[in-house]
């Protein structure tokens, strides 16, 4: 390797010269890893083609365990498509018997939807109505004869009775007169009693009378005794009471004495008792007055001698008076600095407080100046934003219900064109369902007239069956043109709000 340059000697145009052989080695440190890949990848292409040239020779070998298990497999895959073959064959059986018995039960549920419908149902009833009409007329001429033979019984049975009649007749006579004449004997001797026991009854009557007369005098005597004894008992009774009222007054004339006495003394006793809280009064007031007066006796004494008295024992010097006022005058002086100290202090704190809200004041006027400016600048830029805001909203609006009316024209076309498609769906479907009606009327015709066929083959009365298919007809607007059946064609055109509709 040796280092050159390409120009001027700089060490951006510095190179490097290699050999051919350093190359090959360098490039050979660089695709090691490659070189590695692509020699295993030749061992295992060398391995794979070994290895199927190998089984293509072993699988022409006879005498191999593999083959000779690759022969019963292929034998066991043979009979199992014969076995495949069968149960396919027998599936197609199955299918097929599946297919006739669905067949079957296809043609039975016809069969019951025939009969489960209304008009079957009806003609049924108009069957089993010609049944009854048919038991009718036999039950009419049974019972005709049983009317015959009822008579016939009842007219012997009234003759039987008319006789029983007359022999009642005749023995509740005889009854009757045995009766009246057991009556009238009874009556005679209750005569007889009734006398005898009328005159029994006034001979006791009689007696109860005079009895009755001695007893009703003898009560007369005891009243009048009863009647003396009261009078006498009423007289003593109102002697005892006006005593009784005299007592009574004298009793009340003394208590009204009494009770007159003990009101006056209570009076005076009032009189009494308020004469002396009064005086108790006054003396209270002109004690509590002499009291007032002693005070101020007292405290004009004590102040004499307090003005009189010394505050010391051996009395008070002149210099001493001096010192006290200059000591006086002193606290005085004191407190008066005191004050004024306060008082510039507080001139002070005042000034300093008015400075302070001078200041205050300044820069809230600074402040509300500088608000108001980003106030209006605010307010300018909103409503610059307002009046964009407002332009996009018209544009969103104008462009929004223009594509609303786009969207709206095409859910128009489509709802048009799809009720067009339901109404073209509906026709069809009605077309459908005439032609199945029209199949249903001819398979409900001819089933009736094959049964009232029978019938009158029979005898059977037939006339509620011809009036039952008359019905179905006319409800169904049909009309017979020889074995066809075909709806009745309106005289003129017909105009209905009907929709059709099928579920």
């Amino acid at each position: 390797m040796e280092i050159v340059y390409v120009g001027h000697r700089h060490p951006r145009n510095r190179a490097l010269l290699i050999s051919n052989k350093e190359w090959k080695r360098l490039g050979k440190i660089l695709t090691k890893k490659m070189d590695e890949e692509e020699a295993v990848e030749a061992s295992k292409r060398l391995k794979e083609m070994r290895r199927e040239t190998s089984k293509k020779m072993v699988d022409g070998w006879d005498n191999t365990e593999l083959n000779k298990t690759k022969k019963l497999l292929e034998q066991k895959r043979k009979a199992l498509s014969e076995l495949e073959t069968k149960r396919q064959q027998r599936d197609e059986e199955m299918k097929r018997e599946a297919l006739e018995a669905r067949n079957r039960i296809i043609e039975k549920a016809c069969k019951l939807k025939f009969e489960e419908r209304d008009s079957t149902k009806t003609f049924y009833r108009a069957l089993q109505h010609s049944e009854v009409f048919k038991e009718r007329a036999i039950q009419l001429k049974f019972n005709e004869a049983e009317r015959e033979k009822k008579m016939q019984k009842d007219l012997e049975t009234a003759q039987e009775q008319n006789k029983e009649v007359e022999r009642y007749k005749k023995h509740r006579e005889d009854e009757k007169q045995k009766n009246h004449e057991l009556k009238r004997s009874k009556a005679e001797m209750l005569l007889k009693e009734l006398k005898e026991r009328r005159d029994s009854r006034s001979d006791e009557q009689n007696a109860l009378l005079e009895s009755g007369k001695l007893e009703l005098r003898k009560i007369a005597e005891e009243i009048e005794e009863a009647q003396k004894k009261a009078a006498a008992e009423a007289r003593s009774a109102k002697e005892k009471l006006q005593k009784d009222i005299e007592d009574n007054h004298i009793m009340i004339a003394s208590e009204d004495d009494v009770r007159e006495s003990e009101e006056w003394e209570e009076d005076m006793v009032t009189t009494i008792m308020a004469e002396t809280k009064k005086t108790l009064a006054r003396a209270r007031r002109l004690k509590e007055i002499e009291l007032v007066e002693v005070k101020q006796l007292a405290l004009e004494e004590m102040r004499a001698r307090s003005a009189a008295w010394p505050s010391k024992q051996t009395g008070w010097a002149e210099s001493d008076v001096l010192d006290a006022v200059e000591a006086q005058e002193k606290r005085y002086q004191e407190g008066e600095s005191k004050k004024r100290e306060l008082a510039n202090k507080r001139i002070e704190h005042v000034e300093i407080g008015n400075r302070l809200w001078e200041e205050e004041i300044c820069r809230r006027r600074e402040r509300s100046a500088q608000n108001l400016r980003s106030e209006m600048h605010r307010r300018e830029r909103e409503k610059r934003l307002l009046t964009e805001f407002a332009d996009l909203r018209r544009r969103t609006r104008t462009d929004n219900a223009n594509r609303f009316r786009e969207q709206l024209e095409k859910q128009c076309n489509d709802k048009r064109i799809a009720l067009l498609a339901n109404r073209q769906a509906d026709i069809d479907r009605h077309s459908a369902f005439e032609r199945e009606w029209q199949k249903e009327d001819e398979e409900f015709i001819a089933y009736t007239k094959n049964v009232i066929e029978k019938k009158i083959s029979v005898g059977n009365p037939v006339v509620p069956l011809i009036k039952t298919v008359k019905d179905y007809l006319e409800k169904n607007n049909l009309c017979m043109n020889g074995d066809k059946v075909s709806k009745k064609i309106p005289k003129g055109p017909t105009y209905t709000s009907r929709i059709i509709r099928h579920i």
